[in-house]
């Protein structure tokens, strides 16, 4: 028995602390915290490695928070914005004259509106395409008028030109003894 007594001490499989194991009851098992970890771990340089990723795992989650609340405020300030747009538009088309009395400016109603609209314009335009061509053919006209106007004034000049004889030819008419008597005549006798 001795040497029994002597594998006991040497054996540490029984407690925490080699030496006399008589207090350890047979069959019952050590609870954990007997057990203390920061002194008997043989895994001591992973559980550094374990601190060190636990630590780099938050640092990157506190880096995808804050990415997350920047994303947040900048989608907020985006959405005061678009609100704000949505309350111009409203207050733009709530005092329109295509808009009952009293009714919320609906977007079936304003898109109809502006359908209707774009229609008309296209009309419009179409009118005022027609009024271009008419006004150019009106222009061609008025050109070709004004060149046959000025064609018949030319004329008109020639055909006076042809009629009245030229001043000196009139004085030597007149100064002809003949005609000035012929012209005499005809003064005494109106």
């Amino acid at each position: 028995m001795a040497s029994h007594n002597h594998l006991d001490d040497d054996d540490d499989f029984g407690g925490d602390f080699s030496g006399n194991h008589n207090s350890r009851r047979p069959g019952i098992k050590r609870s954990y915290g007997d057990i203390e970890d920061d002194e008997d771990d043989i895994f001591g340089p992973q559980k550094g490695n374990t601190k060190v990723e636990e630590t780099a795992m938050i640092l990157s989650l506190r880096e995808s928070l804050d990415n997350c609340k920047s994303t947040l405020a900048t989608c907020q300030t985006e959405l005061e914005v678009a609100k704000s747009d949505i309350q111009k538009w409203h207050f733009a088309f709530e005092n329109e004259s295509f808009i009952p009395t009293g009714a919320s400016p609906e977007p079936k109603l304003v898109i109809s509106y502006l359908q209707t609209l774009r229609s008309s314009e296209e009309s419009l335009k179409e009118q005022l395409e027609k009024a271009k061509k008419k006004e150019a053919a009106f222009i061609v006209t008025f050109a070709k008028r004004e060149q046959e106007i000025a064609e018949l004034k030319s004329a008109v000049r020639d055909l006076k030109s042809q009629l009245k004889p030229p001043s000196m030819q009139a004085r030597r008419l007149l100064l002809d003894p003949a005609i000035h008597e012929e012209f005499t005549r005809l003064k005494v006798c109106s």
